[in-house]
């Protein structure tokens, strides 16, 4: 489950822009007016210094021109495009439940111990609030009724498409891994060695592992699917012959010589069959539906979004 640091990294950019675009916004507003009313000339705050080291100091003006630079398109055409879904959602009055946003984030939680350890995973991997997950999940409900309000997907349909594809809805195997990644061969033997002789694997995991993306977690991957195709082949193939606590290595793979160990394993259903059904339904719906960038741009001509800066093109 920790994939979707990889998958959503440019979220994470996107939030701090804002975050951060917002603050410069607010402080220049609040900046322009002194505390008599009368108006301060707005090169006062931009000449404003915000860091400074050794002799060099860093302006407003600099933070807020690079900040644009590196994410102001990405994030004018976020607010463009979830504006445009607003606005028609508004218009054909399609409404999305607060059930319905939780039922998602509860989709999305499978594979964690509970709820907390998910938003605080969210949060640490990938920079995410819980308010911030929800509005992410809600825009992303909206696009998909506003993709599929007029696309009809039978029972037949739905029950051929499960009939034809019976290993989609089956129990789900789940492995609990924890990996440290080294160099060479002789490193990772040495790692196996040293857990042997009493050092606690996430301890080695924090020392000695290569990976940074799982090393502060002591090499934790969280919970995997055992054909996760993010997590390397030869990992997944010894985890699945392992016992719960078990120790491999080293396992050769792209990363480097892996040691492992197998932190728990764990059988899960894909959900009630009314949930199987209506997430086919859902999918059949999509599949159908044009390209979903194709829909957005559409609402964005129809509700007449115009980017003024040229410097936002692209």
């Amino acid at each position: 489950m920790r994939n979707i640091k990889l998958l959503r990294g440019l979220v994470v950019c996107l939030m701090a822009a804002v975050l951060a675009l917002s603050l410069l916004l607010a402080r220049n507003m609040a900046g322009s007016e002194a505390t008599d009313g009368e108006k301060t000339p707005d090169v006062l705050v931009e000449d404003r210094v915000v860091a400074k080291i050794g002799s060099r100091e860093f302006k407003l003006s600099v933070l807020r021109d690079q900040l644009l630079e590196k994410y102001g398109r990405e994030l004018v055409n976020q607010l463009l495009d979830r504006e445009a879904l607003r606005l028609e959602a508004e218009e054909q009055n399609l409404k999305i439940t607060r059930e319905e946003v939780d039922a998602e984030l509860k989709r999305m939680q499978q594979g964690y111990d509970s709820e907390e350890i998910f938003y605080e995973s969210m949060l640490s991997q990938i920079g995410l609030s819980k308010e911030d997950i929800r509005e992410d999940v809600y825009y992303k409900l909206i696009l998909e009724k506003v993709a599929t309000r007029t696309i009809v997907v039978t029972d037949q349909e739905i029950s051929s498409y499960i009939k034809e594809h019976p290993e989609e809805f089956g129990l789900v195997s789940l492995l609990r891994i924890e990996k440290i990644i080294n160099q060479n061969e002789e490193q990772a033997k040495r790692t196996l060695e040293l857990y042997k002789s009493g050092t606690d694997f996430g301890v080695l995991a924090r020392e000695r592992s290569l990976d940074t993306a799982t090393a502060a977690d002591g090499g934790d991957l969280g919970w995997v699917e055992d054909n996760d195709p993010f997590v390397s082949e030869e990992i997944l193939k010894a985890a699945r012959m392992m016992k719960v606590n078990e120790v491999r290595g080293p396992i050769p793979t792209e990363e480097g010589f892996a040691v492992i160990r197998l932190r728990d394993k764990k059988e899960q259903s894909k959900g009630t069959t009314e949930e199987i059904r209506e997430s086919v339904r859902k999918m059949l719906a999509l599949q159908k539906a044009p390209p979903i960038q194709d829909i957005v741009q559409t609402l964005r001509n129809k509700f007449k979004a115009v980017i003024m800066d040229p410097e936002l093109h692209g």
